[in-house]
């Protein structure tokens, strides 16, 4: 299985000059904790960085502006992990533990953004296959006493 048919799509994004109190209103509309911010071609936009609900909250306490004043690109985090989608499970597990980060943008091989996978979605997939070997060992149990 590949981090492509794991991740969220599409991801909550936003351009680069978006200004901060879009980008927290976005977060609260679609129930989420980061958004890539991104540049270049909006039906095909590259990552650019990424912003977490902690760097609003942070920006917020450290700067004197007004949210809406301040805009994407000058608080995001720029150069952010960017996991390919045809990537491993294995590989994205590894490559987020690496960086110590929770999320990561997911892009196709033209580098394009195309979605956005978190630590969360890869458990959920772990787990489900530990269940799978789980029901195994029970069946083949089953099966002897039987």
């Amino acid at each position: 299985m590949n981090v492509g048919s794991l991740c969220s799509r599409p991801p909550v994004a936003a351009p680069t000059g978006a200004p901060l109190s879009d980008v927290a209103r976005l977060m609260r509309e679609r129930h989420v904790g980061a958004v890539v911010i991104t540049e270049g071609d909006p039906q095909r936009p590259h990552v650019a960085g990424i912003i977490t609900d902690r760097d609003i909250v942070c920006a917020r306490v450290t700067r004197t502006e007004d949210l809406s004043s301040i805009n994407a690109g000058e608080i995001m985090t720029p150069h952010p992990l960017v996991i390919a989608e045809q990537d491993s499970v294995g590989a994205a597990v590894a490559h987020l533990r690496a960086r110590g980060v929770r999320r990561a943008p997911v892009v196709a091989s033209d580098g394009a953004l195309v979605g956005l996978v978190s630590a969360d979605d890869l458990l959920a997939h772990l787990a489900r296959q530990i269940a799978a070997m789980a029901g195994i060992v029970a069946r083949q149990i089953r099966k002897e006493n039987a």
